[in-house]
């Protein structure tokens, strides 16, 4: 699949003339998927329903990419093992920190840290940070306070990755295994997939949406 970008300003109808072209590719029989935020799902199907009628319930269906991640997974497998809650994030962080707070320079087993480093991981797996990548950064830093810091993130990421082994998934890696299992997904395969409604794109969504223009139409 072509990668085709609509652009223009907050307003001037590119969702209008999206689901417009919509209403013509149905008639073609081609099977099409609307990929928003969450919080634009509802609104989008409404729109969709309203513009194209009945036929788009058949023809075309608004997924996020998390829906998306758990029919693949529910599917192919991937999510067998328990996810891991939020309380339960915070709960292990708590338990990595007071297990190594003597090997740490900056950081202690506070609730203010726990909550600081929860937040670091999301976004390390989100744009897709490896405990590999912090080790080759650590190599090449000479900032010693930015390196003392580092290696007191990488320490509790190590730990915390290898304590999820075999055990749990957590929410954030979702993406990154719906990248690696779209591929074996016969569902998408030529489909055609139209992507709104965001300000921006994470690593993880990047490389799902990669994968998409190799499966779509």
């Amino acid at each position: 699949m072509s990668l085709r970008l609509i652009c223009g300003k907050s307003g001037t109808g590119k969702s209008q003339y999206c689901l417009e072209e919509i209403k013509e590719k149905i008639k073609e029989n081609k099977k099409i998927y609307i990929i928003t935020p969450e919080q634009f799902s509802y609104a989008e199907e409404k729109k969709m329903l309203e513009i194209i009628g009945k036929n788009a319930v058949i023809e075309a269906e608004v997924l996020t990419f998390e829906r998306m991640a758990h029919r693949v997974s529910s599917k192919l497998g991937g999510i067998a093992k328990q996810t891991l809650s939020k309380a339960g994030k915070s709960m292990l962080i708590y338990h990595i920190l007071s297990n190594k707070k003597n090997d740490f320079t900056f950081l202690g087993k506070s609730k203010q840290n726990v909550e600081v480093i929860e937040t670091q991981i999301t976004e390390f797996k989100k744009h897709g940070i490896t405990t590999q990548m912090l080790e080759e950064y650590l190599e090449k830093t000479e900032d010693k306070y930015l390196k003392a810091k580092v290696d007191d993130m990488l320490l509790i990421y190590k730990d915390y990755e290898n304590k999820l082994k075999n055990n749990y998934i957590e929410e954030n890696d979702r993406l990154t295994i719906l990248a690696n299992q779209l591929e074996q997904e016969e569902v998408f395969k030529d489909a055609i997939f139209y992507i709104d409604e965001f300000v921006g794109f994470t690593k993880q969504e990047y490389n799902v949406i990669k994968q998409l223009i190799i499966l779509g139409h």
